[in-house]
């Protein structure tokens, strides 16, 4: 059985490439049409990252539990 392949998150080119797909979906995303969403979705599952989504959920999560405070 083989091992799944992983992205090395270490290695200066994954951060490289990291770093650039943030900034594309903070300048570009809510102009993304649904495939190019889609797209950025899987390769940051690839990657083993967060997605758009889980990453807003996960913020409203933090700004509710703010509030509660």
């Amino acid at each position: 059985m083989k091992k799944p392949i992983q992205a090395n998150i270490e290695s200066k080119m994954t951060q490289k490439l990291i770093s650039l797909l943030t900034d594309l979906e903070g300048v570009e995303y809510t102009r993304m049409s649904s495939d190019g969403k889609y797209y950025l979705d899987e390769i940051w599952k690839l990657l083993r990252m967060p997605t758009n989504q889980e990453m807003q959920k996960a913020l409203n999560k933090d700004k509710n539990n703010e509030k509660k405070d």
